[in-house]
This record gives C-alpha cells, sequence and structure tokens, in this order.
C-alpha cells in the first residue's frame, strides 16, 4: 500500500501557488480541471509527496476545520520562517521555538487559506 496524497480545498489557487511554490520552494508537479470546472493543482517534493489543492471557481471552498495543520520539513527553521513573514502577510501563530518533547526547532503560520502550516528542522 502507498499513501499517493492528501486533497484539501482552496478559495484561492493563485495565492496558494505563490505560498508553496514561490515562497516555500515545493513544485507543482501537475494538475488539471475536472469535468465539474474543479481546478486541481498538486504540489510537492522531491522525494515525491504531494498535497493536491482544490479549487471550485464557483464557490467558497476552503475549510480548515478538521486539519489541524500541514508540517514541512526544513532546513533551518527560523531562516524558513523569517522568509516566509518577510515574503508574504500570512498570520504568526508561534515564532520559531525549540519543542523539547521532539528536540526540534518548530514555527507555525497560517497559509493563506486558513490552514496551518508547521516548520520543522530536520536533524
Amino acid at each position: 500500500m502507498e499513501l499517493i496524497h492528501t486533497a484539501i480545498w482552496v478559495d484561492d489557487i493563485d495565492a496558494t501557488r505563490t505560498f508553496y511554490c514561490d515562497v516555500l520552494g515545493l513544485e507543482e508537479t501537475w494538475g488539471f480541471t475536472a469535468d465539474d470546472g474543479v481546478e486541481n493543482v498538486y504540489i510537492g517534493t522531491a522525494d515525491g509527496a504531494e498535497i493536491q489543492f482544490k479549487h471550485d471557481p464557483d464557490g467558497d471552498t476552503s475549510d480548515p476545520v478538521g486539519i489541524d495543520h500541514l508540517a514541512l520539513g526544513v532546513d533551518d527553521t527560523d531562516d524558513v520562517f523569517d522568509r516566509v513573514v518577510s515574503e508574504t502577510d500570512c498570520d504568526v501563530l508561534e515564532e520559531p521555538t525549540t519543542m523539547e518533547a521532539i528536540d526540534r526547532r518548530v514555527a507555525f503560520v497560517r497559509d493563506p487559506n486558513g490552514y496551518v502550516v508547521e516548520f520543522v528542522e530536520r536533524v
């Protein structure tokens, strides 16, 4: 069995692309527009992990309820956090701190659709 991707609805697909690709440096791997007009954009990492962002241009579809957060492994939490905050108007939920229970630097921001994004420093 293989976990392929997670799909989440977003209200602003362009802001989503900018945040995840231009600011965070992830890659848009592929996408399509379904017969019902829903735009599907896949954004992923070099190791093959992907998030499918779904956007319905005719409706308000973003609802972060039920998703606690998306975690992204980074080389330097402080650097990524500073860059994201300086390049976007994202809400800061928690500035970089060392989480003693896992001995990692972490930080939390909110993406353009209201989803919480955690930056976890790799060891």
